[in-house]
């Protein structure tokens, strides 16, 4: 599942009170045949949960006397991240295995809330067989490797063929560079005039959202390509760059000309939701970039079925600024299970992930979630390529995909690119000033002798 996907909040559940202080008695320490897991659902995100009521029962099974102990947090993905950091600060409420994104992996290890599974997984033949290398390196820290990939992910455009059709645009459509995003946007804006012609997500409402599924599709598209954002030579934060300036000016100019949502939608926490539930199956938007996972909302099963889908709605890849190689960029991020370092019981917690990422639950999860393998049986499996019809495309962007940067500062330099990307779209700054700002931000973060000028 994804970095950046949006869910309406709804309010706490009790294992995730008490890990908050002054919620009032906390959760009691896992023993030895006890593990607790800790994740998140929502309305629309029931998936996982149904896979770790599987997953229990069955260790259960395998395991006499042992209890696995489910801690589903219902809130947005932020304040789940929040509620876990607080619930891993104390023995008492940590969990022993939780639901991770694997941007706060290198964090997360760092702090000393993540035991290093290097043991465990040298022992397991799928681990050394089936996982992918790229999936590999999803949940590596510093010395060792700290979670196991559920899935990852990739972004896309996605796109209403009724609208364009309307506007007088060809299907299936694939943009080459940005110019072509733009005219595509003016034609549903002087022909389909009820539609809003293109969303890319700005700003701080829709959080790691805004970077993943949008600022980071035109940054790495830049000149600078994988060294953006950080130069890979010398693992410095990028400054003062002209893809800064040119990925705002884009976000700039969709807001000004009206092409994107108003500043007040693209601020609101549930855009999100309403793109994918109200939007796009009732043709009043051209596109929207977003994540792989976008056709479970409207399968079978899904928060909002929509019988027909795939007839109405297409996927593009995203195009680099002026069509240069390697021709399209993707961003992939994904959750991963991981052990935490307090647990008293941490082959039983192993054995949990394990058994999550197993190539039978793995295959079932990706199919429903819509999200792109991580295992190469799955990724092989003819169920798994017969999925959606948009799972070549999702797939076919793995080849140009980036992950975003495993250190510790990430989180602080990802608010600095909301907050510039908002204050553009409200008219609050310009991009010449955005951007002197962020490169202001990111060098009190990192220090003079972490940025590099490009």
């Amino acid at each position: 599942m994804k970095t950046g996907k949006l869910f309406k909040v709804a309010a706490v559940t009790l294992a995730a009170c008490m890990a908050l202080a002054g919620c009032g008695g906390g959760s009691s320490a896992s023993d030895d045949n006890t593990i607790k897991v800790m994740y998140y659902k929502t309305d629309s995100f029931t998936q996982f949960d149904t896979l770790m009521k599987k997953v229990k029962a069955k260790i259960e099974k395998e395991n006499p006397g042992k209890t696995v102990e489910l801690q589903p947090v219902t809130a947005s993905d932020t304040d789940y991240k929040t509620k876990l950091a607080l619930a891993q600060r104390s023995p008492e409420t940590a969990p022993d295995v939780f639901y991770e994104d694997s941007s706060q992996i290198r964090a997360d290890a760092d702090a000393g809330y993540l035991l290093n599974l290097d043991e465990y997984l040298n022992k397991w033949d799928d681990w050394n067989n089936e996982f992918t290398a790229a999936a590999k390196k999803v949940g590596q820290g510093k010395d060792g490797t700290y979670a196991v990939p559920l899935s990852t992910d990739t972004r896309v455009i996605w796109y209403n063929k009724h609208v364009f059709e309307k506007a007088g645009i060809e299907t299936p459509w694939q943009p080459e560079s940005w110019q072509d995003i733009l005219d595509a946007a003016a034609k549903i804006k002087a022909n389909v005039p009820d539609a809003v012609p293109f969303n890319m997500f700005a700003g701080t409402a829709i959080a790691e959202g805004s970077v993943m599924q949008s600022f980071y599709e035109l940054l790495f598209g830049t000149k600078l390509g994988d060294d953006a954002l950080v130069d890979s030579s010398t693992d410095k934060w990028v400054i003062g760059s002209q893809g800064m300036k040119d990925s705002l000016n884009f976000i700039k100019t969709l807001y000004d000309k009206g092409y994107a949502p108003t500043a007040a939608q693209a601020l609101d926490a549930n855009l999100g939701s309403t793109i994918a539930n109200e939007w796009l199956p009732q043709d009043k938007i051209g596109g929207t970039v977003d994540g792989s996972w976008m056709p479970s909302t409207w399968m079978k099963g899904g928060s909002y079925e929509w019988p027909d889908y795939e007839n109405v709605i297409g996927a593009a890849l995203f195009p680099t600024q002026k069509g240069g190689d390697p021709g399209y960029v993707s961003m992939s991020g994904g959750w991963t299970l991981a052990v935490g370092s307090k647990t008293k019981n941490a082959q039983l917690a192993f054995d949990f992930v394990k058994e999550a990422t197993s190539k039978d639950n793995s295959l079932d999860y990706v199919k429903k979630m819509s999200l792109t393998a991580v295992r190469n049986d799955v990724a092989e499996d003819k169920g798994y390529l017969a999925s959606t019809p948009y799972t070549k495309t999702t797939t076919e962007a793995v080849k140009y995909t980036h992950f975003r940067p495993s250190t510790t500062e990430y989180t602080k330099v990802s608010a600095e690119i909301q907050k510039a990307m908002e204050s553009v779209i409200t008219g609050q700054a310009s991009v010449n000033e955005a951007a002197k700002t962020y490169d202001e931000a990111v060098t009190n973060i990192v220090g003079e002798e972490n940025v590099i000028k490009k």
